[in-house]
This record gives structure tokens, C-alpha cells and sequence, in this order.
């Protein structure tokens, strides 16, 4: 078996090097093609952008999730559960610089980019934490069909708020408390119970005197 150090500095590694394999020419991109104006497509473009990081936050928690299959710490009381929030953790790390690079490459309004950050970080943790739990309890199969699921659904009520409220006349965030409890709010505690659900599950499954830590199919 690798040691605790490895597969620490594997995990830390291959979340730099994703880091820059994607962000870099996200950020060119978004640099020759900036967000667009409220009247001229901002919408599709700010969702596109918020739906390409999920997905890239997705990618990293699929490709550092076979790293847990042993825990990286043996002297806690749950070191699978330590471990896969260690997981968690560096991919809404990763979310959060790709966001921050990328939604200052796209011009954003300042608080439009506070908005894209906040949307991302709250959607990167839930989704990657539902991955590595359901991937222990059901496959790798399952495990990207649901979060893949989880992805759209917070995208998509993100969406229905942006649709509904609009953004500022300089394209920033326009701010509607009863709107946000209404679309917003209620589609994150549903992803957030979830996605918590099964990693705890997952954790009791996983550290249970009869179970067998083993790598996930």
C-alpha cells in the first residue's frame, strides 16, 4: 500500500496540473470571447460558463477518487470520511480558483463574478461529495450519472433565477432575497442533504468492522 504522503501529494499534484491544463485555455478563451452585455446573450453565457466549471470540478473529483479507495489517515476516528472530505475539499479549491480566473478573463461585472463564485463553490462541494459516496456504495457508473444529476438540477435553478430576476443595467447581480428562497435556496439544501447523505452513508459502509476497503469499480 502507497503511503498517507503519497497519495496526499498525488491528490495535491494532479489537481495542480488540472488546474492549468484546463483553466489556461479556458482563460484564453474567455479573454478573446468576454460576456456579452445583458441584452446581447449574457444569460447563456454566464450559464455556460458556470455548467463548464461543474463539469471540470466533476472531472477532478472522478480522476482523485480512486486515491480514496485506501485512507489517507490512520490515525483518525473515520479515516475513509477524513480522507473523502480532504477529497472534497481540493476540488472546491479547484472550483474556486477556475472560477476566479476564468470569470475575471470573461469581464464580468464584479458582482456577477461574486455570484459565479458563490454558485460554483456551492455546487463543487455537494457534487463531489455525492460522487465519492456514491462511487463507494455503487460504482463509478452511478457515481457520474448522479453527479452529473446534481449538476444540472443547481445549474439549472440558478438559471430559473437569472431568467426570472434579470442582471443590472451594467451586467452585474441583481439581488432578489424572495427570489433566491424561492429558486435557489431550496434547490441547494435539497443538494446539500444528498450529497451528505450518501457520503455519510457511504463513510458508515465503508468503516464498518465487516466491510473491506477496496478499489471502486
Amino acid at each position: 500500500m502507497t503511503s498517507e504522503s503519497h497519495h496526499l501529494e498525488t491528490a495535491f499534484a494532479t489537481s495542480l496540473k488540472l488546474l492549468l491544463w484546463i483553466g489556461v485555455p479556458f482563460s484564453i478563451v474567455a479573454l478573446a470571447f468576454r460576456a456579452p452585455g445583458p441584452g446581447d446573450g449574457l444569460l447563456a453565457y454566464n450559464l455556460v460558463h458556470l455548467l463548464l466549471l461543474q463539469l471540470a470540478a466533476l472531472a477532478l473529483a472522478h480522476v482523485l477518487a480512486p486515491l480514496a479507495d485506501f485512507p489517507w489517515f490512520h490515525t483518525v476516528g473515520k479515516p475513509w470520511l477524513t480522507s473523502a472530505a480532504s477529497l472534497v475539499a481540493l476540488v472546491t479549491g479547484f472550483a474556486a480558483l477556475l472560477t476566479l480566473a476564468t470569470s475575471a478573463a470573461s469581464r464580468f461585472d464584479p458582482s456577477l463574478q461574486f455570484l459565479q463564485l458563490l454558485s460554483s463553490l456551492d455546487i463543487a462541494w455537494a457534487t463531489a461529495a455525492l460522487y465519492v459516496g456514491a462511487r463507494a456504495l455503487w460504482g463509478k457508473g452511478v457515481a457520474i450519472a448522479m453527479g452529473l444529476g446534481l449538476v444540472i438540477a443547481c445549474v439549472g435553478s440558478i438559471a430559473a433565477y437569472l431568467a426570472v430576476v434579470g442582471f443590472t443595467a451594467a451586467g452585474g447581480w441583481l439581488v432578489d432575497g424572495g427570489e433566491m428562497m424561492r429558486l435557489v435556496i431550496p434547490a441547494d439544501m435539497v443538494a446539500a442533504a444528498v450529497a451528505v447523505g450518501v457520503l455519510l452513508l457511504a463513510s458508515h459502509r465503508q468503516e464498518s468492522p465487516t466491510e473491506h476497503l477496496s478499489p471502486q469499480s
